[in-house]
């Protein structure tokens, strides 16, 4: 099993892989990319994260290099060639390479980075025990539905999250709205309904946000997409956050005080195990 690396039509080990000086995502994070989860093998979600991809890509005007078929197809065959079954997939597409300026060539070829990793070891306590968290102002730019490389804004929260001995850092605009964690969407359950943010441009549609959502409906859990304040999350009965490499977590406490009773509530746990079983049916995983 070996992780490895795909760059504009070349195969190498990770750590030979090289990016040019050039390279526009390097230079001004002038690029979008897409992370996916196989479980023994088999993608889940991989054509829903192509697809948000094909949005992304149309909302700052770049034409991408393959058709969304296209790139589920080679991303199935890097997997195939790395052996790794329980893989993470970090698919990139930058504005191209030229000499540094900001307004580009029209005619710049995109350029392709994927890479093919192990999945990064997940404390069982994010399931059983769930995590903590910290708000921070959300200081990121105004179309944070395009899932674009430049996350200065969320590096710096996971960074103020570690300062303070906490998992996760969740963003709060200054009239006190909840958009999103640093990585992950935010959900809060009011009276046994799941709350999360509308989708617009203050947040990135996550793919598991969306499958999470149906699970809601198949479960008769009543759900409503509407604004939540930092006040309302904080004596919310329960408050969980979802993303594609940690699926469903329980946020037991938020700035220092505990979610209810401090333990992942009833409605979060039904969501976790009807998750791990969703990918089960899809992928044939024992996860």
């Amino acid at each position: 099993m070996t992780e490895l690396a795909y760059l504009d039509g070349r195969i190498t080990a990770v750590d030979q892989a090289r990016v040019s000086i050039d390279d526009r995502a390097f230079l001004f994070g002038d690029g979008i990319y897409e992370v996916v989860r196989s479980y023994g093998g088999v993608f889940f979600g991989l054509e829903e994260h192509m697809a948000r991809m094909a949005r992304s890509a149309a909302a700052i005007e770049m034409e991408l290099p393959l058709s969304e078929a296209g790139f589920v197809a080679l991303v199935r065959e890097l997997r195939q060639k790395s052996e790794i079954d329980d893989a993470m997939v970090y698919i990139q597409v930058s504005r191209g390479v030229e000499p540094r300026r900001h307004i580009y060539d029209p005619g710049l070829k995109p350029q392709v980075l994927i890479t093919v990793r192990h999945v990064p070891h997940i404390p069982e306590r994010y399931w059983t025990h769930g995590v903590t968290a910290v708000t921070v102002p959300d200081i990121r730019w105004g179309m944070c539905h395009v899932k674009a490389t430049s996350l200065m804004a969320n590096i710096m929260a996971g960074h103020r999250a570690r300062q303070n001995g906490a998992d996760e850092a969740i963003f709060v605009r200054d009239d006190g709205t909840v958009t999103e964690a640093y990585a992950s969407n935010v959900f809060i359950v009011r009276d046994g309904e799941v709350w999360t943010h509308p989708l617009n441009n203050r947040i990135l549609g996550g793919i598991t946000r969306q499958f999470v959502l149906e699970l809601c409906s198949g479960l008769g859990v009543p759900f409503r997409e509407a604004v939540v304040t930092r006040e309302e999350m904080r004596g919310a009965g329960e408050v969980f956050l979802t993303n594609s490499v940690h699926e469903v977590r329980a946020a037991v406490e938020i700035d220092g005080r505990p979610v209810a009773d401090g333990r992942p509530g009833p409605v979060t746990g039904r969501l976790i195990q009807a998750y791990k079983e969703l990918v089960r049916l899809r992928t044939g995983s024992s996860e």
